[in-house]
């Protein structure tokens, strides 16, 4: 893919199954507090960056900095099931706290170590460390909708969604230059992500896969 386009992962029959499984496996991921991500070195957030809480931020939970000119719209509807919700708030916190990591080229952000456990946060550093290499961030705006959740138990739980980055894109660092591309299919990622409710209560991201060029995710924005 262009080099600057944001990094998305294509999944295969088996690991798209492998993530199913995980949301009912019975592991150590269900009883940590997402100590075992690694990726890149710290990165200290922007000056730019807004430190305004998200309404699913739940209390005690790291604060997220985004760019000043970077915004995350997350349009999630799940109806009046208690456990849908929890976890799709613990979904969109996550996934502030992954674009705050691209944004910071840190993976190791305490919001990272707080929403995702198990193989997830070895899955999206290798989006942060692309943007990372090449010294740049992001910028524009990124849309996460068509959420649909089910529930294997309690305290495991599947979702799927889909993400629109057709007004997103890198920037870098050095010259501040947005590096803008013509919108087309390969912007619609469609996401496979397992959540577990950890000893603390806090929904975590375990495993997630994405298949990048969704037709669906593009009928559906």
């Amino acid at each position: 893919m262009p080099s600057t386009k944001r990094i998305k992962l294509l999944t295969t029959a088996a690991a798209a199954a492998a993530v199913l499984a995980s949301a009912t496996a019975c592991s150590s991921s269900s009883s940590t507090n997402g100590g075992d991500i690694t990726g890149a070195q710290s990165t200290a957030p922007t000056a730019s960056a807004s430190t305004t809480p998200s309404p699913t931020q739940a209390p005690g939970a790291p604060a997220i900095a985004l760019p000043s000119d970077y915004t995350v719209n997350v349009d999630f509807k799940t109806g009046d099931d208690a456990t849908k919700n929890k976890a799709a708030d613990g979904l969109a916190y996550a996934l502030r706290a992954f674009n705050e990591a691209e944004a910071t080229g840190d993976i190791n952000r305490p919001a990272m170590v707080y929403a995702y456990t198990g193989t997830a946060g070895a899955y999206m550093n290798q989006a942060v460390s692309q943007l990372k290499s090449r010294n740049q961030t992001i910028n524009g705006a990124d849309h996460y909708y068509a959420l649909a959740v089910d529930v294997k138990d309690s305290s495991h739980v599947v979702a799927a969604y889909c993400e629109d980055q057709s007004k997103a894109y890198a920037k870098d660092k050095t010259s501040g230059k947005v590096l803008t591309t013509t919108p087309s299919i390969n912007d619609y990622t469609d996401w496979t992500t397992a959540l577990t409710l950890s000893d603390k209560g806090v929904w975590q991201v375990s495993s997630t896969q994405a298949e990048k060029g969704s037709t669906r995710c593009q009928g559906a924005s």
